[in-house]
């Protein structure tokens, strides 16, 4: 329920005050805005490696992940689907950089248009373009992915 009102918040404070560029963003957007970035990129090392145990640690208890084909997964489910080798990622590339909005001192979004290239456990490989929405909340353990939506790119 806490991941729902802080994406509503967000979606609400995006709609009200749009896309602030870092140029007009205060110091603290701007540190804010960076570790952001930093942390999103250990995200895509994360998943490009596999690595569970980081994976883990990035993720809220709470997390909300909605892939690109509609299945919406908690934290738990997608980690196991991760472990079973159910979906490897091979490739993830944002075209241009994905942009970072600061909600607050405690809300980060980052949006963009990735390739994502993967396989499936029975080999399959798929490529996908997709417009991708991750949201960062930062809580007493730190900044944790609390939501990620990928929306496919309709050619």
């Amino acid at each position: 329920m806490k991941t729902a009102l802080r994406l509503v918040l967000v979606l609400a404070c995006t709609s009200a005050f749009g896309l602030a560029s870092a140029r007009s963003a205060t110091p603290e957007a701007r540190a804010i805005e960076a570790e952001i970035r930093q942390l999103d990129a250990s995200r895509i090392a994360a998943l490009l490696k596999n690595d569970l145990k980081a994976l883990e640690q990035l993720f809220a208890e709470d997390m909300v992940y909605v892939h690109s084909a509609g299945k919406i997964d908690a934290k738990k489910p997608y980690l196991a689907s991760l472990a079973a080798g159910n979906l490897t990622y091979l490739s993830i590339r944002y075209d241009p950089a994905p942009g970072v909005l600061v909600a607050g001192r405690e809300t980060a979004v980052v949006t963009g248009r990735a390739a994502i290239e993967f396989k499936t456990k029975a080999g399959q490989l798929n490529q996908r373009v997709l417009t991708t929405t991750t949201v960062y909340a930062r809580g007493a353990a730190g900044w944790k992915v609390v939501s990620y939506q990928a929306t496919p790119v309709v050619p």
